[in-house]
């Protein structure tokens, strides 16, 4: 019985990945054929479908990007460059996407916080647990050539290796936290209200967010997000007009 539910599970598995194939193919011909709405249909449904690539968002995004919903563009591009922050073309096209988005909201300038912000968005945290794991073969061999060989080059080089080996485990440790303190997401919508609680009334609001400003998400109910922005702002929006980079 469970032989055959492995053979159905691997046959589904490979007309599966077979259509995404040819979703994929068929969002490209419509993008070259300047259909962007039907390439972001086909797009959305391979991510619908839990399959996701730095090329499906790149190509997500420049689709939003023709349609001029820069909103969901710029979301298309940094859920690429999670997968993958040293892609130039996200970079480049991301950077374009920004100087067509209303009101835009730039990080404030701080120095230290630049810097800490530049360094964990550098790398995913899978490239993070891959150097870690580089590391710790590395001190395995170090270890191993130490104990054969009792040379003081060769112990001196293992006790530097596991220093940074343990410097990496911090830092990745740390990004790790970093990550889990700093859920954004993307305005997808035009013109959202921020309203100073989870309702709307129009005595409470405060002000507008335009589409494609990144928030900085705080917590949320089954309709209303908290957030904040780069320029200090904060209130609540409702949950359908952000998309999470999750």
């Amino acid at each position: 019985m469970f032989k055959y539910i492995i053979i159905i599970f691997f046959n589904l598995s490979i007309v599966l990945s077979q259509n995404i194939d040819e979703l994929f193919e068929d969002g490209n011909r419509f993008y070259n054929q300047n259909s962007y709405k039907e390439a972001v249909k086909n797009y959305e449904m391979i991510l619908n479908y839990g399959y996701f690539s730095e090329d499906l968002f790149l190509n997500l995004g420049n689709a939003y990007f023709q349609e001029s919903n820069f909103g969901q563009a710029r979301w298309s591009y940094e859920m690429g460059l999670k997968l993958n922050p040293m892609n130039t073309d996200l970079q480049n096209n991301s950077n374009i996407n920004k100087l067509y988005i209303e009101g835009f909201i730039d990080l404030p300038k701080n120095d230290l916080i630049d810097l800490t912000n530049i360094f964990f968005q550098s790398f995913s945290l899978n490239q993070f647990l891959l150097i870690n794991s580089l590391l710790i073969l590395l001190c395995a061999l170090s270890f191993f050539v130490m104990r054969i060989t009792q040379m003081k080059i060769h112990i001196s080089f293992f006790y530097f290796s596991t220093i940074i080996m343990f410097f990496s485990v911090l830092v990745t440790f740390t990004k790790n936290i970093w990550d889990q303190n700093n859920i954004f997401g993307i305005i997808i919508e035009n013109e959202v209200i921020v309203y100073s609680a989870p309702f709307s009334n129009q005595a409470i609001e405060q002000s507008v967010f335009y589409s494609g400003n990144k928030v900085k998400i705080h917590q949320k109910t089954n309709l209303w997000i908290e957030v904040s922005t780069f320029d200090g702002r904060k209130g609540w929006i409702r949950a359908l007009d952000v998309r999470n980079l999750y």
